[in-house]
C-alpha cells in the first residue's frame, strides 16, 4: 500500500526543460501547461530551469516552484548537463515523483533510480536519436538514451500512439500515452507584426518550428516556388545548432519576395502572426506529437501537413478533408498542388478548420493533461510498490 500525505498531494520534480515560462519549443510548452495544471490539482511542482535562458529568475510562477541551474552552451549536450545537475539536486529532497522529459535528459534517470527513493518517469517527446542534425557521436549517445528510457524508469510515457508502437516493437516496453497539451493561442488583432512583414490577414501561409533538416522547410520552399498561389509563405523559426542549414534556406528563398523567413518570434508577436494566417503548413519528416500543429489547429487554421503518423493522429485523418489536408511526405509536387487548392477553396477550408478546432480543444485541453498525468503518477507508484 502506498503511503500518501493526508492532503493526497505529490511532490513532483520536472527535469529536462529549459524552464518557465515557455519561450522556446514544444517540450517547454508541454511542461509549462502540465506544471500549472498539476498545481491547480493540489500538487507541489518544482521545475528545473536553465539559468542562462532567462534574464529574470522568479522563484515561483502560478504556484510552480522554479530552481535555476547552469547548463552548457555546447550543442547536443547542454540539455544532458543541465539534467545531470538537476538530478543531483533532487537527491535527498524527498520528491515523490521525478519526471524527466526527452531522451537526452532522460538518460539521467539512472541517477534518480540509484540515489533516490522517488518514483521515476521519463516522457519520450520524440525520437531525438533519429534527428538528422546530430553527428554520429551524439546520435549514438541518444540511441543509448532511448534504451535507458525503456529500461531504467519505473514508467515510460510517450506522447503519441506512434511512439507507443515503436517502443513496443523495438524495446518490448509497454508505455503510457500522455498526449501533449497546449494553452489556447489568444487571437491577436492584425497589427504591428503583420505590418512589419507586409502581410494581410488570412492571406498568407505560415509555418512555425525550429529550422532543422528533419522538419524539411527546404521541401516546403521548393514546393512553394512551384505552386500556383499569390498567398505569401511565412516561415517562423530559428536555428537549433543548424546555422549552415538556415543559410541554405535563405539561399533557396532568395529571389522570391513572397517567401518570408522571420527568424524566431515569441509572445504576442508570434500569436499575431499565427492567428491571422490563412493556413498552417508543416512538411516535417519526424515528430513526436508537434505542439505547433496542435496550436494551429486549435486556432482554427486550415492545415496542410505531411502524412507522417503523428500528424495524421492529431488531424484524425490519413487522406485529408476540408481544413485538414495531408500529402505524401517528401512529395513536393503534391504539396505545391495543395498550396493552390487551399487558396482556391479557402472558405470551405476555413469551415473545416473550425470543425477540427472543436475536436482538438477537447482532445488536447490543459485540464485533460493534468488528469492523465496524475493517473500515470499514481499508477507508477502503485505498480512499483506491488513489485
Amino acid at each position: 500500500m502506498i503511503k500518501r500525505r493526508k492532503t493526497d498531494s505529490l511532490r513532483i520534480a520536472m527535469v529536462g526543460t529549459r524552464g518557465m515560462p515557455a519561450n522556446y519549443g514544444g517540450v517547454e510548452t508541454v511542461v509549462d501547461v502540465l506544471s500549472r495544471q498539476l498545481v491547480a490539482r493540489g500538487h507541489d511542482v518544482t521545475v528545473f530551469c536553465r539559468s542562462e535562458d532567462y534574464d529574470l529568475h522568479p522563484p515561483m510562477i502560478d504556484g510552480v516552484r522554479l530552481v535555476y541551474l547552469p547548463a552548457s552552451t555546447s550543442p547536443g549536450v547542454g540539455a544532458m548537463i543541465h539534467a545531470l545537475r538537476s538530478a543531483v539536486h533532487c537527491i535527498g529532497r524527498d520528491f515523490d515523483i521525478i519526471h524527466f522529459h526527452a531522451l537526452g535528459p532522460g538518460m539521467m534517470s539512472i541517477i534518480s533510480r540509484l540515489f533516490t527513493r522517488s518514483t521515476v518517469l521519463v516522457t519520450v517527446h520524440g525520437r531525438d536519436d533519429k534527428r538528422d542534425k546530430w553527428g554520429r557521436a551524439v546520435r549514438l549517445l541518444l540511441r543509448f538514451a532511448a534504451t535507458v528510457s525503456a529500461r531504467v524508469p519505473h514508467s515510460t510515457l510517450v506522447v503519441s500512439e506512434t511512439l507507443a508502437a515503436e517502443y513496443a516493437d523495438e524495446f518490448r516496453r509497454t508505455t503510457t500515452v500522455v498526449p501533449n497539451s497546449t494553452h489556447p493561442i489568444p487571437e491577436v488583432e492584425a497589427g504591428p507584426a503583420l505590418e512589419r512583414f507586409g502581410l494581410t490577414r488570412q492571406n498568407y501561409f505560415v509555418s512555425v518550428g525550429r529550422l532543422v533538416p528533419e522538419k524539411a522547410p527546404h521541401e516546403m520552399i521548393a514546393a512553394y516556388n512551384d505552386a500556383m498561389t499569390d498567398m505569401p509563405l511565412v516561415i517562423v523559426g530559428g536555428a537549433a545548432g543548424t546555422e549552415s542549414y538556415v543559410d541554405h534556406l535563405h539561399e533557396l528563398a532568395d529571389g522570391n519576395p513572397n517567401i518570408i523567413l522571420t527568424g524566431p518570434l515569441y509572445g504576442d508577436e508570434l500569436a499575431e502572426i499565427l492567428t491571422n494566417a490563412g493556413a498552417f503548413v508543416t512538411s516535417s519528416h519526424l515528430e513526436g506529437l508537434p505542439t505547433a500543429l496542435i496550436e494551429a489547429g486549435r486556432a482554427a487554421l486550415p492545415i496542410l501537413a505531411s502524412d507522417i503518423s503523428p500528424h495524421c493522429e492529431i488531424l484524425n485523418t490519413q487522406t485529408g478533408i476540408d481544413g485538414r489536408r495531408v500529402y505524401p511526405t517528401g512529395d513536393s509536387t503534391a504539396l505545391a498542388q495543395l498550396f493552390g487548392l487551399i487558396e482556391e477553396n479557402h472558405s470551405e477550408e476555413l469551415f473545416g478548420a473550425k470543425m477540427l478546432a472543436s475536436e482538438l480543444d477537447e482532445r488536447y485541453a490543459p485540464a485533460r493533461t493534468g488528469e492523465v498525468h496524475e493517473h500515470a503518477y499514481v499508477s507508477a507508484m502503485a505498480n512499483r510498490h506491488r513489485r
